[in-house]
């Protein structure tokens, strides 16, 4: 199974765990450009094995996705449409998070403890 770091470019996995730290647009922006070079297939396939886990419809919504951009998302079809690419970018910033540990780097204040994954 393919996880979202054989599927971006090493550079923008290098990077996003200190964008965490360091929130910038041009990362964003950057994080975007990557999401839309990454082949189709590939995408598709880790965007699908999210949304296959137990919680990813909690998670989506946690992430203020809607129910139809969700229903839309688990069909793999329009990732890089101009209307999903947000909330694509959503996912892709979890699973990396998920991925490399990131969340376990970050100061996070005790009253949102409850909502991490």
């Amino acid at each position: 199974m393919l996880k979202m770091i054989d599927v971006l470019e090493q550079s923008l996995v290098q990077n996003f765990t200190h964008s965490l730290n360091s929130h910038t647009s041009q990362f964003d922006e950057l994080f975007n450009q990557g999401i839309l070079n990454t082949a189709d297939s590939a995408l598709q396939n880790v965007v699908v094995n999210f949304f296959n886990r137990a919680d990813a419809i909690e998670s989506a919504q946690a992430l203020d996705i809607s129910a139809d951009r969700i229903q839309a998302l688990q069909t793999g079809v329009a990732l890089k449409d101009e209307q999903y690419l947000a909330d694509t970018a959503k996912i892709v910033a979890l699973c990396l998070a998920l991925e490399t540990d990131a969340l376990a780097h970050l100061e996070i204040s005790d009253g949102l403890q409850d909502f991490l994954i």
